[in-house]
């Protein structure tokens, strides 16, 4: 497979060892690789090489993260497959998020450790049995899912983030998710916040999500509006 068909698989970025001196030569001198517009991303050139396929959507920055976690390592050789964990995860599943103090984080298994990347500000989380029932491949990223990226996310959250904290919650209702289900993912934001009505603060995340049903509404899920369509 040559650089060009790899850089198309990978968002228009190559990391280093997948192209020789003389690809990088003969592809800069045809202007397939070149300097990113921004600032940011060119101090990140000492990792990728960005070339004329590449764009600059959140997306694919947080693709390019992905890879320049490990940048020694080509996806097709990351076996089993490190993933991003928490609020980046729920992100790029199009999930909605507060803005927390929370690390970007990347569960990755011990043999991978060695060829992590120290400088990009990951948490790398060791987990020695990684299966293909933790993650999900979402916009060709592989993350963590909804529910266990959430419970990382609510670990964050702090007295400001209610309004986002519910907003969350009620979105992943609507996308098919249990109470539940959801109750054990924000579990861990219990004790942050109190209820006006009695004083108390919720121990569990079943109470915490009483506290959400008297401050919020949850809208109804899709399947049902598709269900019960206005006037029925």
């Amino acid at each position: 497979m040559g650089y060009q068909e790899i850089a198309a698989r990978q968002r228009g970025f190559l990391l280093h060892g997948q192209v020789t001196e003389e690809e990088y030569d003969e592809a800069v001198t045809a202007g397939f690789i070149g300097i990113p517009p921004y600032e940011q991303d060119q101090e990140l050139m000492k990792y990728v090489h960005y070339t004329e396929l590449a764009e600059y959507s959140y997306i694919d920055a947080y693709y390019r993260d992905w890879l320049i976690a490990f940048p020694t390592i080509p996806p097709e050789k990351r076996h089993p497959t490190p993933y991003i964990a928490g609020m980046r995860a729920l992100r790029i599943q199009r999930s909605s998020t507060s803005w927390t103090m929370e690390p970007s984080s990347m569960i990755t298994p011990p043999e991978l450790m060695p060829y992590t990347n120290k400088d990009i500000g990951f948490t790398y989380i060791v987990d020695e049995h990684i299966t293909p029932d933790n993650w999900v491949l979402a916009n060709d990223i592989p993350v963590e899912k909804v529910i266990p990226a959430m419970r990382k996310h609510y670990e964050y959250v702090t007295i400001e983030d209610f309004d986002d904290a519910v907003f969350t919650a009620f979105s992943a209702y609507r996308r098919g998710y249990s109470w539940d289900e959801i109750a054990w993912a924000i579990e861990p934001a219990a004790g942050v916040w109190y209820s006006d009505k009695t004083g108390k603060r919720p121990t569990n995340g079943k109470e915490l999500l009483e506290l959400f049903f008297e401050e919020h509404t949850p809208a109804p899920r899709r399947i049902e509006q598709e269900a019960n369509p206005p006037g029925m």
